[in-house]
């Protein structure tokens, strides 16, 4: 049976080469575009993003990773690609598998953003109306938008906000603060996970957290207040969306 060391060398990526290895299976995955997700402007918005990350980490100077634990690892985090240096702790086997892991993003080393549409491209790029993309905006659906100044840009790879309610994690970038008069709390932390509650639909759960302090809480809210709770953190600029669970290709069946 493998050991822990063998099947950590398995699952992740410690070259250049096994970057873009993996990158390339990645692109050729979206472009299948199989389930659909995405529409085809979206999707071809999608590509050319990873095109551009995949044109940057050619063009980087990346060692590889010798030392054990450390490994790299991209992420498409909606409105960009980036390039992690990652850590892995607490590592667990069963049955011949790695169960379960802790790994900590050390440092963002490769960030490549896509293209920013004004709110009457966006509209005409999914064939609705300007008015449309506002209310959008106004009710926290475009989670990516970014406010500069007194306009919105909204990023090419978003696809129009899907029916019902998707649960998020907004992550507040380091020492900053997001002051809010209807939600005080935001400024004391640096984590905010937003739920739909299954029993009752027109209820909604929100945990504000500060990792590094050990506070938490918890507020309940209407649907009007968790939109107003979004708007008023993307439009802050000062948080991110967590990335989800992407499709991750294992390049060493290829090589094997």
């Amino acid at each position: 049976m493998k050991n822990k060391e063998e099947l950590f060398r398995e699952n992740h990526l410690f070259t250049r080469e096994d970057i873009i290895k993996s990158l390339e299976l990645f692109i050729e995955h979206e472009e299948l575009n199989e389930e659909p997700r995405y529409s085809n402007d979206v999707l071809k918005n999608r590509i050319k993003l990873c095109k551009k990350f995949l044109a940057a980490v050619k063009k980087s100077k990346l060692p590889a990773l010798s030392e054990l634990w450390w490994f790299y690892e991209y992420q498409f985090l909606g409105n960009r690609m980036e390039l992690n240096l990652c850590h892995a702790d607490e590592i667990k086997v069963e049955n011949g598998e790695i169960s379960s892991m802790i790994d900590t993003v050390e440092h963002t080393l490769i960030t490549v953003e896509c293209d920013y549409l004004t709110v009457e491209q966006y509209a005409s790029m999914l064939g609705v109306e300007p008015v449309t993309v506002r209310q959008w905006i106004r009710r926290g659906k475009l989670r990516h938008a970014k406010k500069i100044g007194r306009d919105w840009l909204i990023p090419d790879t978003e696809e129009k906000p899907r029916r019902g309610f998707t649960c998020v994690q907004y992550v507040v970038d380091k020492e900053v603060k997001i002051e809010s008069d209807e939600f005080p709390l935001l400024s004391a932390c640096d984590s905010i996970s937003i739920f739909q509650d299954q029993d009752n639909k027109r209820k909604f759960i929100c945990y504000l957290r500060n990792y590094k302090t050990n506070f938490s809480s918890k507020l309940e809210l209407t649907r009007s207040e968790a939109e107003r709770l979004e708007h008023t953190i993307i439009e802050s600029g000062k948080a991110r969306v967590e990335g989800n669970i992407q499709y991750v290709p294992n390049i060493r069946d290829i090589l094997d």
